[in-house]
């Protein structure tokens, strides 16, 4: 073997025990996802209190009344999740009547008053109005579940009670007379009691209304001192662009209601008249107005008038 064969051959043989030598040390990479526990946990979170309003929500809101179409967002209140069933439901303002027309409502819920929210009246009411309207009642178990939120001050997600906020104002009602002070919104078209009422053309007319700025018996606003109280009229009981308006100039603190004054009855003999009441307690950007664009026609036509 001549001296450079000899010199391969040790280089051959030191690299084949240098990779040998590698090979050997090698160690496989540490995987920081190996220490991880990937074992399905068998740990069962506790149910929520079903007197709270996430109880509620699990229970009743989410899967008894939300059905498509109804509180799914598509109108309120809004059952889509706890913070928007919370939200939607305590110190929330309505103009509620019960069928038999003896109770007027104010608000959805108000904390630590079950007879006057009108939540609790939709659940318990014997007519065919109630909640859910899928046909099926909630159970008494489930409607003290209601109640005992409620009576526990409304609380939050957190278990805080609800704080009353500063709440625009409300209209609870109107009534009409003649220049007599005989009171005739009572005589209606046909005699139903959800028509117009009838008035004579070319005679005198005053319209009352009431207004509270109240949601559990402490007023936020006198009435008295509201900033708006007006009558807006118009013959389309949808459109009232250019409603003629008509301010309330007196105040009667014993009924809480102002009085506006109509002169003459000037429209034509046949027309339907639809009027608006508009209110503001000096608080609020947006007036409070009722009936509005979106209440039921029976509301829009209670709150209107025939010229005969």
């Amino acid at each position: 073997m001549n001296s450079i064969q000899k010199i391969l051959s040790l280089f051959f043989i030191a690299v084949l025990f240098t990779a040998a030598w590698s090979c050997k040390n090698d160690e496989e990479p540490v995987n920081p996802y190996d220490s991880i526990d990937h074992s399905t946990s068998t740990t069962t979170p506790n149910p929520p209190d079903p007197n709270s309003i996430a109880g509620l929500y699990k229970n009743i809101f989410s899967v008894k009344c939300n059905n498509p179409g109804c509180h799914d967002g598509t109108f309120e209140p809004d059952f889509r999740t706890v913070e928007s069933s919370y939200a939607t439901l305590v110190y929330q303002s309505v103009n509620k009547l019960t069928l038999d027309s003896t109770k007027f409502y104010s608000y959805r819920t108000i904390p630590n008053n079950v007879d006057d929210s009108w939540l609790i009246e939709r659940l318990t009411t014997s007519t065919t109005e109630y909640m859910p309207s899928n046909g099926i009642r909630l159970s008494a178990s489930d409607i003290d579940h209601v109640k005992n939120w409620i009576n526990s001050g409304c609380p939050d997600m957190n278990g805080v009670a609800a704080v009353k906020p500063n709440l625009p104002p409300n209209i609870t009602g109107f009534a009409a007379f003649d220049i007599a002070g005989t009171q005739i919104d009572t005589n209606r078209l046909n005699d139903n009691p959800i028509n117009p009422f009838l008035v004579t053309a070319g005679t005198y007319m005053s319209i009352g209304f009431v207004t509270t700025d109240t949601a559990d018996g402490t007023s936020a606003t006198d009435p008295g001192q509201f900033t708006v109280k007006e009558i807006h009229f118009s013959t389309d009981k949808d459109n009232f662009s250019g409603s003629t308006v008509l301010v309330a100039t007196t105040y009667v603190s014993a009924y809480s209601a102002w009085l506006a004054y109509l002169p003459s009855v000037n429209w034509p003999v046949g027309t339907t008249v639809y009027f608006r009441i508009y209110v503001n307690d000096g608080h609020h950007a947006n007036n409070t107005e009722f009936p509005r664009y979106d209440s039921p026609d029976y509301y829009k036509t209670y709150f209107s008038f025939y010229v005969q």
